[in-house]
């Protein structure tokens, strides 16, 4: 079977988790199927940068580079030309997306609907194009792909899919994350300034991220352990500053912005505890990549984490302060119990895995080709 992957939101050196789930999926993939045919299509700047081997073709689509309204509008307009004239037999769709035009069966991946529950976060143009293109494309796919009960729940909801027609294919923390070295972890630590002891979180500033409620939480708990904040600015950039602000302890309160992979994973290796205080998340990346490196996870009940995290972490409601309040204070001062969440995360982050997540993408692929034939009574 030819199997084309519509791949052209993934940007070399970006961190978005649309970025991660390409890479990671088409090294997977390239792992366990030895069977069929793979087109990958990407835009203009980002060939020759997936790794992709000798059984899977880049086909590079032009005028579409970094621009994403100039990608939307190629996806729409020109894309299924393209993949015909390639003879895919079914196109899978990484950001979500599929053309309208499109004759062959597509797979829908959504990781995540974000843009229904904070609309906040997007500009006006992309709200709009995203929520009255993402039910379209609902529609013109044979199946869509959510990446936990939650989100599948939310296509359901949102997009108007048939339950019947979406399927759950969870993906995994980022292949490399272990413990790092202890001399790395020093190295990083002076690098940053930081002390001995301190909190992790990981998170774009995205108002739903919570991390002005965290800073709050840390404030009130009065803890001698540091805080750590690393991630992209977004939506909620100004109530975060504004909170550190006004915190009791602030001094002990480093936001990094954006680090390189190796220094991420010393940083989660160091830290002392990882803390996800998000009020939304389709699934939740970062609480198994802290788990890989040996990181105890206090996180939020809400959402699709507790679905990730199992028995692996300390789950709380970030949206009552005294709940809040203990959880941090728990992960900081508790040794045995982050001894206990430290191996019970090594446990659960063991239960994801990208070759299980490139089995199901596919099976979902086979789902969606074998459905359109029963429907159409004819061979494809």
């Amino acid at each position: 079977m030819r199997i084309g992957i519509n791949a052209l939101a993934w940007r070399p050196g970006r961190q978005a988790g649309v970025d991660t789930y390409i890479r990671e999926l088409i090294g997977a993939l390239q792992r366990v199927d030895t069977e069929n045919e793979y087109l990958v299509f990407v835009a203009a700047g980002a060939e020759g940068q997936l790794g992709i081997s000798s059984r899977f073709r880049q086909v590079v689509c032009p005028w579409v580079g970094g621009c994403r309204i100039g990608r939307a509008i190629w996806e729409q307009l020109r894309l299924a030309r393209r993949v015909e004239a390639e003879g895919v037999e079914v196109l899978l769709c990484a950001g979500g997306i599929v053309p309208r035009t499109l004759d062959v069966p597509a797979v829908q991946v959504i990781h995540d609907l974000q843009v229904f529950h904070y609309p906040e976060n997007f500009s006006r143009l992309k709200r709009n194009f995203l929520q009255r293109t993402l039910p379209q494309s609902a529609r013109a796919a044979c199946l869509t792909v959510a990446s936990s009960e939650f989100t599948r729940r939310d296509v359901v909801k949102f997009l108007g899919q048939r339950r019947e027609n979406t399927q759950v294919v969870y993906l995994a923390g980022q292949t490399g994350c272990q413990p790092a070295s202890g001399e790395l972890v020093e190295e990083v630590r002076r690098r940053y300034g930081l002390g001995a002891r301190y909190l992790l979180c990981v998170a774009t500033s995205h108002l739903h991220k919570n991390l002005h409620g965290l800073v709050e939480a840390y404030s009130r708990a009065e803890l001698t352990v540091g805080l750590v904040l690393v991630g992209r600015r977004g939506s909620g950039q100004g109530r975060l500053i504004s909170a550190i602000r006004q915190a009791r302890g602030r001094e002990r309160i480093k936001v990094l912005g954006q680090v390189s992979a190796q220094e991420l994973i010393a940083l989660y290796t160091g830290a002392t505890g990882f803390v996800l205080p998000s009020l939304f998340e389709g699934f939740g990346m970062t609480v198994l990549e802290a788990m890989q490196c040996g990181c105890p996870v206090a996180c939020s009940s809400l959402t699709a984490l507790p679905e990730v995290v199992g028995g692996g972490a300390l789950l709380f409601d970030p949206r009552d302060p005294e709940a809040f309040g203990e959880a941090l204070e728990r992960i900081s001062n508790d040794g045995a119990l982050r001894r206990r969440l430290r191996e019970e995360g090594f446990a659960q982050a063991a239960r994801f895995d990208w070759q299980q997540t490139a089995m199901g993408i596919r099976d979902a692929l086979v789902k969606a080709v074998r459905g359109r034939t029963k429907s159409e009574g004819r061979e494809r």
